[in-house]
């Protein structure tokens, strides 16, 4: 398969560099990057995912920001205070101003947080963020209040996803931002043109608060099939990729012209159970008529179908030494997560045990659905999680749909098991806890992004109980409490932390974002 890839590879790079109209090096001062995945949308509030965030941060700053390792920065605001346990103070940057020359002042601020949970339209947007606020005010130019409705300490991670807008955005239309119209922020590049499904173009914004940066142009192109993204970065087609594919890897790293930067993100790859329904749209028996009662709601069964997967395995022989088996939600060295889980083992026999106590000697019949083309080797990874299901009696048939329509019925709960992925950008474990696991609410903005309709009280109460904590190291050790909770009863089977890789000309040189975004400002010329 590595040698039918490089085949592959060497062709296409073959015939990019014969139809190139401006063969050789990129002009000065001019970055082309090659993506995996194409942002929907240019208005930031649009849809909360990872491909629109990492546009938006181009062109809009958050109030609070992130370094490459997901640590708080100051962004438009250079200081933040709870000076009451549900009233914070922002300190606002001065002097700082939109592409077009207006001010940005905290009034924009407050129309940016009341705007990112009204916008029409959205398939998903920022409630899971911004629900805790009860209300925004002004106070001067640079000075910006947040009530909360309780006490929010994770408030500053939760604003370094929201992009800040004008205020007189509060009821443009997302199509406005679409066409480049109403795409004016204060981040380091304005909209230049943007033609869906062939490239974003954006020029230097030169009086950008954070600093000169180095790129007078950039061109954004999406490129969604592997082979033809690392072609396209041989042939010098494009100065930078993201989502290199573990299968070229070797290829790439005996290359004296090209650069790699690599890092383990926040993202996980899961697998997700139908455990609330009573049935359950794709589980049958073994004759393919639907059961009457829903295995997955039974504890045994969540159990044995984690100790069914082989971790190790999916990491080292599917995505080559490129992912970190995972035991829960996020990595262990991030706040908020368990220091005592640890990965599941894989046990076939303990899971055949587990479904025997459970009432399911035989097994049963189940889809696993999940993305095509969404995530590194996902289409692959489901058809091994497929194979290991079957070793314990568990029928499984593999149903990949492409990234887009798997998101949108998954989101309907359409599903009984499926594997997806979660990038938690915020850096923060309450997010994807909130998110993920916590029994939907839409008025609290918890459960936004649970597409099971996983739900278990004792999780709830002590995630709420945590939540409730201002001492920073003390609300981590009870959000991990709160995080084995969740993964003691197998809510959410985690697999595995995927491995971010960029590749670039030898001229670029890319610091790797544990948030996985492809940024910018993150690529410097090199000067060696």
């Amino acid at each position: 398969m590595r040698r039918g890839f490089r085949r592959g590879i060497a062709a296409l790079a073959g015939l990019l560099a014969v139809g190139l109209t401006a063969a050789g090096p990129a002009v000065a001062q001019t970055l082309r990057i090659g993506v995996s995945v194409e942002h929907s949308s240019l208005d930031p509030h649009f849809h909360s995912t990872v491909p629109n965030a990492q546009i938006a941060r181009h062109i809009f700053d958050p109030l609070v920001a992130q370094d490459a390792g997901q640590q708080l920065v100051p962004g438009l605001a250079l200081s933040w205070e709870m000076v009451e346990p549900t009233r914070w103070i922002f300190r606002l940057r001065a002097n700082v101003r939109f592409h077009d020359g207006r001010p940005f002042e905290a009034e924009d601020a407050v129309v940016s947080l009341r705007r990112a949970v009204a916008v029409e339209g959205s398939p998903g947007g920022y409630g899971t963020y911004l629900r805790a606020i009860a209300s925004t005010r002004a106070i001067d130019a640079t000075t910006l209040e947040i009530r909360t409705h309780g006490p929010a300490p994770t408030l500053p991670w939760d604003l370094t996803a929201v992009a800040m807008v004008q205020r007189t955005a509060i009821e443009t239309r997302t199509d406005a931002f679409n066409t480049g119209m109403a795409a004016i922020g204060t981040g380091p590049f304005r909209v230049v043109s943007w033609r869906k499904g062939e490239s974003l173009e954006l020029a230097r914004n030169s009086s950008w608060w954070g600093g000169a940066v180095p790129w007078e142009r950039v061109t954004i192109r999406p490129i969604a099939r592997e082979a033809a993204r690392v072609a396209a970065l041989l042939a010098d087609d494009v100065d930078l990729i993201d989502a290199v594919p573990s299968t070229a890897l070797t290829d790439l790293r005996r290359r004296p012209e090209i650069r790699l930067a690599e890092r383990v993100t926040s993202r996980v790859l899961f697998l997700a159970l139908d455990s609330v329904r009573e049935t359950s749209p794709f589980v049958s028996d073994g004759t393919g008529k639907p059961l009457s009662a829903n295995p997955l709601r039974d504890r045994r069964v969540r159990r044995a179908i984690s100790l069914a997967v082989d971790r190790p395995g999916l990491v080292d022989r599917i995505m080559e030494g490129a992912a970190v088996p995972a035991a829960q939600l996020l990595p262990a060295s991030y706040p908020g997560t368990s220091q005592r889980l640890q990965p599941d083992r894989h046990d076939p026999a303990a899971a055949r045990r587990l479904l025997a106590e459970a009432g399911y000697p035989d097994g049963f019949s189940v889809v696993l659905h999940g993305p095509n083309g969404r995530y590194l080797n996902d289409d692959r990874i489901t058809v091994a999680i497929a194979g290991m299901l079957q070793r314990i009696g568990i029928r499984a048939e593999v149903a990949s749909l492409p990234g887009n329509i798997f998101k949108s019925r998954a989101a309907k709960r359409e599903f009984s098991l499926f594997m997806d992925g979660w990038s938690t950008e915020t850096g923060d474990a309450a997010l994807a806890l909130r998110g993920l696991l916590a029994t939907p609410d839409r008025a609290a903005g918890w459960g936004g992004y649970n597409r099971s309709g996983y739900s278990n009280p004792d999780f709830d109460a002590a995630l709420r109980a945590a939540l409730q904590i201002a001492d920073d190291a003390e609300r981590s050790r009870a959000l991990g409490r709160a995080m084995e909770i969740a993964m003691d009863d197998a809510g959410m089977l985690p697999l595995y932390f995927q491995q971010a890789i960029w590749a670039s000309r030898q001229r670029v040189r890319y610091e790797a974002r544990a948030d996985e975004f492809t940024l910018a400002i993150a690529a410097t010329p090199a000067a060696n």
